[in-house]
């Protein structure tokens, strides 16, 4: 095929999967954006879901009070970009973006630009196994922006960069978190998501949640664990609560802390509709050095709106909670193409009940969201 030709193509296959989205102007009426990233994701056990080789591998923003498409902002789905895939984005300030990229030894961290089609740079990208030891040497999951520096978890490990990008080992050479022990030695093998929540109990201000599961449908396995902000995991210590999930094949796939009501929210996912599929808030005792996880409420269970939860983002500012899953019950999503489809809530403390907004998603999904893998608002 000429180059011509290759390039024509190219541009049909753009012109097709944007074709009911029409990118709107660059000044928005709204500076709040939701910033969406579609890779390889979890949806949790039994649940056959898009891969880095097929998923959309984009980033887009929607207007995140009305669920307007408003353009894409990277697009890894090229030859030149194969197999890499946006396992997950976080804010980085009021220009950029951070962008976790899993692809084998070309694993990285990019900037980039908070604009349509905005310019892209490494941020980090070390995968060395031996000295000076890489960040990224294992399959990659998720990234978070803490006071400190940056959290990133891997199948195996948390690590972290300080502010100068420098790894922060916890013990010796290993991970920050590596193989944790005490009441986390149950469910040390797959860590999925990250989220911190603020805490009197150590110096650091905050701790670390993870949601962690093992390809299984195992209660001892499934569960949330709390990681000290200040020491990670230092080879002895380091554990400070763990909680099991809500049924033994229920994979917590994603948490988000809602500091403005002092409550954990997790999105659980699974192959039964209920209560695999729902929305739990829990408890947490910020001023405790113990941090126990308690008050498991369920405050949301509908599987026709909330199926495969796949990514999860509670928006202080407006008190929004937006989740992503499929937008079809079935256990092979990648069956028939199945997008993915974004849902916004409200949250009343004193039900501690979600609401859905609107009678429809918020965000119907389209041939770009496959699969939602992250998601987090900003201007």
């Amino acid at each position: 095929m000429s180059t011509l030709k290759y390039a024509f193509a190219i541009g049909s296959a753009f012109t097709i999967l944007t074709a009911c989205q029409p990118e709107v102007e660059e000044q928005s009426s709204s500076s709040r954006y939701l910033y969406v990233a579609t890779g390889a994701c979890n949806n949790g056990f039994g649940i056959t879901t898009y891969t880095g080789t097929n998923a959309s591998n984009v980033i887009f923003r929607l207007n995140a009070e009305s669920g307007q498409y408003e353009g894409r902002i990277a697009d890894f789905s090229t030859v030149a970009d194969a197999p890499a895939t946006p396992v997950s984005v976080t804010d980085f300030d009021d220009d950029y973006l951070l962008a976790l990229i899993e692809h084998g030894t070309l694993r990285r961290v990019e900037k980039i630009e908070k604009k349509l089609s905005g310019e892209r740079t490494t941020f980090y990208n070390n995968t060395s196994a031996t000295a000076p030891i890489g960040a990224l040497t294992g399959v990659l999951k998720s990234i978070i922006k803490v006071s400190d520096g940056y959290l990133i978890s891997k199948t195996t490990a948390i690590e972290k960069l300080n502010t100068s990008l420098t790894r922060v080992p916890g013990t010796g050479t290993a991970s920050w978190v590596a193989t944790p022990g005490g009441v986390c030695a149950t469910a040390n093998i797959n860590f999925n998501s990250l989220t911190t929540y603020p805490t009197t109990g150590n110096a650091s201000g905050y701790n670390i949640v993870y949601t962690h599961s093992a390809g299984a449908s195992n209660a001892t396995t499934n569960r949330i664990g709390v990681i000290n902000g200040l020491t990670g995991w230092n080879g002895t210590t380091g554990c400070v609560s763990n909680q099991s999930t809500v049924a033994a094949a229920a994979t917590p796939v994603a948490a988000v802390y809602m500091k403005n009501h002092h409550r954990l929210v997790v999105a659980y996912a699974g192959t039964n509709t209920t209560p695999q599929n729902s929305l739990y808030t829990y408890a947490i005792d910020e001023a405790a050095t113990s941090n126990v996880i308690s008050d498991a409420f369920k405050g949301y269970d509908d599987p026709n709106v909330i199926f495969a939860a796949s990514a999860m983002y509670y928006d202080e500012e407006t008190s929004s909670l937006y989740v992503a899953g499929g937008a079809a019950i079935a256990t092979n999503l990648t069956t028939g193409n199945t997008v993915y489809k974004i849902e916004k809530f409200t949250y009343d403390a004193t039900t501690k009940l979600f609401t859905r907004v609107g009678s429809l998603p918020f965000y119907a999904g389209n041939i770009e969201t496959r699969c939602i893998s992250s998601m987090f608002v900003g201007n």
